[in-house]
């Protein structure tokens, strides 16, 4: 009996289960996918993309980018508590920043993308997308590898690979 007192883990380290995870990991298919459409629109400058598209772009960079925020930082203070990961505190402001920074970013490319927008040179609009979506797609696969670290002893072997297989994704695109 006294064995088993030693497995239960320390107050606030709960296992992280897969259903922890799928949230944060639909967020980022997502995000991959706006990603990809923003990569589009780069490769097709100087022309712009269809008013539809443009339209969808910036519905999505108004949305989905300040949800994901707001949802990571309500996962990120669940599963990671004050004080339950040693020397942690610096990778979880780096994703906080780095997540405030996205939607900020996302606000100027919805501004430069709308129909009645100034037109920027193709140069800078450019330069802004690639920015975002480089970013954005490093960016999330930190935040799955910081999981994988952080978490390491408490993910269960089925989260474990619902974050392995994720970030195996996002470094192959």
């Amino acid at each position: 009996m006294q064995a088993a007192t030693n497995l239960v883990p320390p107050m606030g380290w709960y296992m992280i289960d897969e259903i922890d995870l799928i949230a944060l990991l639909i967020d980022h298919a997502e995000l991959a996918r706006l990603c990809d459409m923003l990569e589009s629109v780069a490769d097709a400058l100087p022309t712009l993309p269809e008013e539809d598209d443009a339209a969808w772009v910036c519905r999505e960079l108004e949305n989905r980018l300040p949800t994901h925020e707001a949802r990571e930082r309500r996962f990120l203070e669940t599963v990671f508590a004050p004080r339950t990961i040693p020397n942690g505190e610096a990778v979880l402001d780096r994703i906080r920043c780095r997540s405030v920074s996205q939607v900020v970013q996302a606000q100027d490319l919805v501004a430069a993308l709308r129909p009645d927008a100034s037109p920027l040179p193709a140069t800078t609009l450019g330069y802004m997308l690639r920015c975002f979506f480089e970013a954005c797609r490093a960016d999330m696969a930190f935040e799955e590898l910081a999981i994988l670290g952080l978490a390491e002893q408490r993910l269960t072997p089925a989260a474990r690979t619902l974050l392995r297989d994720s970030l195996d994704r996002h470094c192959r695109a």
